[in-house]
């Protein structure tokens, strides 16, 4: 350990061509925990793969020649959504909702009452 301290710390050593090489073979700042680091570094790298291949994801999951839903709206019904999906939500059925938020947990509530 105090070989250790004395090679890292030494100001002689310090940042040439052999400390670099000390701290990459004595592991100096990596940590047990610091696995995941190079799994996060592949999946950003090809973070775009499954976008490229969207159509071989959905296949492989609805199955082969499967096709994705389309849904086409003329101006007017599109037009119609929109003012519907803007408007204030039903009264009541936000009282409803309200109720159902009220009540208590299944983990909350005592079983023996």
């Amino acid at each position: 350990m105090n070989i250790h301290k004395l090679i890292i710390s030494n100001k002689f050593f310090r940042y040439t061509p052999f400390w670099w090489w000390y701290r990459l073979i004595g592991h100096e700042g990596f940590r047990f925990d610091d696995y995941h680091v190079w799994g996060e570094f592949w999946s950003s790298l090809n973070a775009g793969w499954l976008d490229m291949n969207y159509k071989w994801e959905f296949e492989k999951f609805w199955g082969k020649g499967a096709k994705p839903e389309k849904i086409i709206l003329s101006k007017e019904n599109f037009d119609a959504l929109v003012d519907r999906l803007n408007q204030p939500p039903d009264p009541e059925v936000m009282e409803r909702v309200k109720r159902v938020l009220e009540r208590k947990a299944p983990w909350d509530s005592n079983y023996d009452d």
